[in-house]
């Protein structure tokens, strides 16, 4: 039983030089890329997919092209807009869009005093000079 002891260390020597005789070649530099261009949206105004009163006209955007509204549409809870900014509600009340309100296509309805309102009260949670509680996302 004198050779399990000698051939188990042979074997841990063959072993182990082996991982350690391995030989390093060293790569070749790397070569400058250019980076590629980052993808910008189109100069000029943008905004979301929806309904805005811009010019005197109703302006649709879907899937970032806009355009001025043809006919009566209806949008997704029921609501009808026409090309003159009447908008009809499922309810049967109506309103008519002033310049720059703007109607999502689920038929949310936001008018340029919301936006006002909601861009003082940020002021306001900025400068930290009201007792505003805003939720952050």
């Amino acid at each position: 039983m004198k050779w399990y002891p000698t051939l188990t260390g042979a074997l841990l020597f063959v072993s182990l030089t082996t991982l350690t005789a391995e030989a390093q070649t060293k790569l070749p530099p790397r070569r400058p890329v250019q980076p590629r261009p980052k993808a910008a949206a189109p100069v000029g105004v943008t905004m979301k997919d929806g309904f805005m009163m811009k010019e005197g006209k109703v302006m649709v955007t879907r899937d970032a092209h806009t355009e001025a509204l043809g006919a009566e549409t209806s949008v997704v809870n029921g609501t009808k807009i026409n090309p003159t900014g009447t908008v009809t509600m499922p309810d049967g009340t109506t309103a008519v869009l002033k310049e720059g309100d703007y109607m999502s296509l689920t038929g949310r309805l936001t008018t340029m005093a919301m936006k006002a309102e909601q861009d003082s009260l940020m002021q306001l949670a900025k400068n930290g000079k009201g007792k505003v509680k805003m939720k952050k996302k």
